[in-house]
């Protein structure tokens, strides 16, 4: 594949050839005042070619010979498209005329559009942000074709993005793999260590992001350009605001949200530039009943922009800085024991800066480079209450053999601690601080070749990202349980070199426009001193769109057709690479408690080897997408399908290590002749002997007798999983303005299925303290998938959605109904395995052996009995010994056997286990309505769930009938209300 887009690029170079650009001189105005717009970007279709306007409004661009589509964009104003026609000679006194953004406009938008792109994505605009009252970025969700407001959940819960993905537990960590930008500054969960997700994979936590000073979001869906890599589902690109305007002030009210906010971008006069800079406090509270758990946002952003350089090769500077005070505190919840609480620092600084030079030659463009940095501090910290009416000790011993607890005060470096019986507060700190540094150079050349053109961008991309936390400690070491140090900051930087080219290529074929782009990304990871070494991936990536058909004077004014194929590849995370290492801590004596509580306990210590797993592969997403987007008369319809298939999903998996000890029982320590009050215990670190003196010295010491012990302590490491598969339908149907009721009606939707299936060999072992014999439990099962009784799911939704907006200029205001459905919601466990069975059906619950009717497991209600494929012995971790051929052999032969084997068996709980759990449609409806009155004020109200739905749902899998907010997340949002206000000075 590789040599093949490789080719496609050699053939493509033939074709190149100088072409002549002629220069356009014009101005921009403001089509109202008629003064000039300074500081208005006027850019080409293709993005690259640029210009911007002076103090006095006036520009200066280079463009081909024909016709040249272009748009122009300022803060504040419409986004307008022009066209210039170019017959072989140079263009002056080119007047265009811009309109402010205001409801005053025959023409505004509150929907997600969908963009004249190749790759399948979406641009939300300001309009859109206002007029729903956009509290946290994962609102935007609801905008995508079958989005749907979420339930309404305060801040206080981390929010995440996913795209084409239903659910964050889905097999392959699609919040994980959804790349989320701002101004270009990638954030990335890659350096963060502390983490609350399944197997500890997550994506990026949006609440530090303000979105008040968001001027606009795009959402590629789709396959984007191979300069954007370390992503599998998506990507988001938000852009914040940048250029002059007035100060605005907002006011925003929710149930559960409050926010305050205030933008100005400034002229520093002359040639100096501008600044634009926002202010927001945020601040959210979990529950209205008890307000005091709160997750608070405090950012600031300054952003400073300039142009300098000759009007025919301008360099466009932009630097920006955010940074964001808050985080999650419960401290004041009178509801929470006495002096107890959960905190959470979320500060951030993000800076960034993109300098683009326009350099007009034939063969080069021009370059584009951008830098940033992402630094935060996500420390937590947790206080508790514990209490024990016996002593308790605390295990900091890193090294392998015997230790017995040790009083703190005597000894504050011991190995064992002893915690005395009583009350007390524990208080632990996770200092978790990543910090991602990265650069990106691009170059851009463009060819023509009378109707052939051809747009070549290649570049290439560093990007190092580690962590400066301390990791996990205690504010009192004496009340440290189970504590070893582990430090963030010790781990090895990810290195990842990155390198791509792309070429865009537009020819005429039967009278009509073909448009390809085909391009190559190659990420390199290196990790240095660590038994990964350097790890490299190729992703190719093709992307085509044809026009079928276009004549405005016809009712089907325009058809075409798109299709794109090719890989993304997801970078590992730290949490990911840097496995935390595990102790095996097994009690090998314990003596009689005193009058005061207080034993003394000896643990043998074993550290586990932490696996670096050097067949490790990175995680792949391959995309398969083909489309339609076509307009009968004012009507625009757009249609997507896609096939995703997820390769190598990263999961957390773990492996059995039989370890040998000595234990030294009550019983042994029972024929000791020392009183107990004298008694003083010691233990060899190495024989693991334990020895009692006399306090005294009235008595001799005595060594104790002791038992050898076999036992299992499991590790745990990250690996691949098996492949994941998606497959969905979005549309979106416009059907355009009534414009007698100055009325436009929107019907999205969306069919989404996925399947996930895990057949990875993974090893599972019973909870049972002891095996038949009294012995610890001596067998390790090795599943298929995991040790439960399923081993994937699927999922199916058909969403629809009808939007009615109805905009009156005269009054400056938009009122829309969102009505928003679910028709078809269907999910079921899956057992399977490609090469065998893994679950059967057994005749009763209290059954361990296969039914001999042989039923299927999705037939009927059945209970179901999942087996391991085969066993081993913690005597003999070499043999692998068939389980059910086994098994049923036991159960006639040997008792004993049968059943230490029969708790490696996973069973359902329910005889409907495996019944496809499916609901009855439901629905809701959203009413936005936003106010302008005159240029300085403006209003939006919101009503979430309006008809304040609270219906039942019926569940076939158990023929229940549930409730919209069952489980806490809900099925639809409660009704709920908002208020914004925003002023203009």
């Amino acid at each position: 594949m590789v040599k093949t887009v490789l080719l496609f690029f050699v053939l493509l170079s033939t074709f190149s050839a100088a072409y002549s650009q002629y220069s356009v001189t014009g101005k921009v105005l403001n089509a109202d005042k008629k003064t000039p717009v300074e500081f208005a970007t006027i850019v080409t279709s293709d993005n690259n070619t640029w210009a911007i306007t002076d103090y006095n409004g006036d520009f200066t661009i280079k463009l081909p010979a024909g016709e040249n589509s272009m748009f122009i964009s300022c803060l504040g104003y419409v986004k307008t498209p022009i066209t210039v026609n170019i017959k072989n000679q140079s263009l002056s006194n080119q007047i265009f005329y811009i309109k402010e953004n205001n409801l005053s406009l025959d023409e505004v938008v509150v929907t997600a559009q969908k963009k004249d792109e190749m790759a399948t994505s979406y641009s939300i605009d300001r309009n859109a942000l206002t007029h729903a009252q956009t509290k946290d970025i994962s609102d935007l969700m609801s905008q995508l074709p079958g989005g749907q407001t979420s339930y309404e959940s305060s801040a206080t819960q981390e929010k995440y993005i996913v795209l084409r993905s239903d659910s964050r537990s889905e097999m392959d960590n699609p919040s994980f793999g959804t790349a989320i930008e701002v101004d270009g500054v990638r954030l990335t969960s890659n350096s963060n260590f502390s983490s609350s997700a399944i197997d500890g994979i997550d994506g990026v936590d949006i609440r530090n992001i303000a979105v008040n000073n968001i001027e606009s979001v795009e959402i590629v869906t789709g396959l984007p350009s191979v300069e954007n890599g370390d992503l599998t589902a998506g990507l988001m690109k938000i852009h914040t605001r940048k250029g002059k305007s007035p100060l605005e002030i907002e006011v925003s009210t929710k149930p559960n949200t409050k926010s305050y906010s205030a933008t100005k971008g400034f002229d520093l006069g002359g040639k100096k530039g501008l600044i634009n800079t926002s202010l927001e406090h945020t601040q959210s509270i979990k529950d209205r009943v008890s307000p005091y758990t709160t997750y608070t946002r405090n950012n600031l952003s300054l952003t400073y922009r300039n142009t300098f350089g000759p009007k025919s090769k301008p360099i466009d500077l932009t630097y920006g800085i955010t940074g964001n005070l808050g985080g999650f505190n419960s401290e004041n919840d009178p509801d929470r024991f006495v002096g107890t609480y959960e905190k959470q620092k979320d500060y951030a600084v993000r800076s960034n800066l993109n300098i683009k030079w326009l350099l007009n030659e034939p063969y080069l463009n021009g370059l584009d480079f951008t830098a940033s940095v992402n630094y935060a501090d996500k420390k937590s910290e947790e206080k508790k209450n514990e209490d024990s009416s016996a002593s308790l000790s605390a295990k900091h011993s890193t090294d392998e053999g015997y230790f017995i607890a040790q009083d703190y005060d005597e000894n504050p470096d011991a190995e064992i601690i002893l915690i005395p019986p009583g009350k007390w507060y524990e208080i632990m700190y996770d200092d978790d601080k990543p910090v991602t540094y990265s650069a990106n150079l691009k170059a851009n050349w463009m060819q023509k070749k009378g109707e052939f053109i051809n747009r070549i961008k290649a570049g290439g991309e560093v990007s190092f990202a580690g962590n400066y936390g301390k990791g996990i400690y205690y504010d009192d070491m004496r009340y440290a349980p189970d504590w070893r140090e582990y430090r963030y900051d010790e781990q090895p930087f990810i290195n990842t070199y990155s390198f791509y080219a792309e070429d865009k290529v537009i020819f005429p074929v039967f009278g009509n426009q073909m448009d390809i782009q085909a391009g190559i990304r190659s990420d390199i990871t290196s990790i240095k001193g660590n038994e990964y070494g350097v790890v490299q991936g190729w992703s190719p990536r093709i992307n085509a769109q044809y026009m079928l058909y276009a004549n405005k004077s016809t009712l089907l004014k325009y058809a075409k057709v798109h299709a794109g194929w090719g890989d993304a590849v997801k970078l590992p995370s730290a949490n990911i690479l840097y496995p935390r290492p595990r102790y095996s801590d097994q009690l090998a004596f314990a003596s009689v408690s005193d009058e005061a509580g207080t034993a003394y306990y000896a643990y043998y210590t074993v550290p586990i080897t932490t696996v670096y797993n050097t067949d490790l592969m990175w995680q792949r997403r391959r995309k398969l997408e083909v489309g339609t987007d076509f307009r009968i008369g004012n009507t625009r319809v757009s249609l997507t399908a896609f096939r995703d298939k997820t390769f190598h999903p990263y999961r957390q998996a773990g492996n059995y290590v039989p370890i040998q000890y000595k234990l030294t029982n009550q019983s042994d320590l029972e024929e000791c002749q020392i009183p107990l009050e004298n008694q003083v215990y010691t233990i060899d670190q190495t024989t693991g002997i334990v020895t009692v003196s006399d306090a005294t010295g009235s008595y001799e010491s005595e060594s104790l007798s002791y038992t050898d012990k076999n036992k299992f302590h499991q590790n745990y490491y990250y690996a691949n999983g098996s492949s994941v598969t998606r497959k969905g339908l979005e549309w979106i149907v416009d059907f355009g303005k009534i414009k007698a009721l100055k009325t436009s009606v929107r019907f999205d939707g969306s069919y989404y299925s996925y399947k996930g299936i895990n057949e990875v060999i993974e090893e599972g072992m019973s909870t049972s303290a002891n095996s038949s014999d009294g012995t610890p439990y001596k067998y390790v099962g090795f599943y298929v998938g995991n040790d439960a009784v399923s081993n994937g799911s699927e999922t199916q939704k058909l969403r629809a959605n009808v939007m009615i907006t109805t905009h009156i200029p005269a009054i400056r205001m938009i009122v829309s109904c969102r009505f928003e459905s679910c028709l078809y919601d269907y999910s079921r466990q899956l057992s399977e395995y490609s090469n065998g069975i893994r679950s059967y059906v057994l005749d009763d619950k209290d059954s361990y052996i296969p039914s001999s009717s042989s039923q299927g497991i999705y037939d009927g209600n059945n209970y179901v009995a999942t087996y391991p494929e085969y066993y081993k012995s913690i005597h003999d971790m070499e043999t692998e010994i068939p389980f059910l051929e086994k098994f049923l052999w036991a159960k006639e032969n040997d008792p004993e056997l049968y059943n230490d084997l029969s708790k490696l068996v996973k069973k359902s709980n329910r005889d409907y286990y495996f019944q496809p759990e499916k609901y009855s449609p439901y629905f809701a409806a959203n009413l936005n309505v936003t106010k302008e009155i005159g240029d300085r004020l403006s209003l939006t109200f919101k009503a979430t769930n309006f008809f304040n739905n609270t219906g039942i749902i019926t569940n076939s899998k158990t023929g229940n009938e549930e409730s919209l907010y069952m489980n806490g997340s809900g099925k639809i949002a409660k009704f709920y209300y908002g208020l914004s206000m925003r002023v203009k000075l």
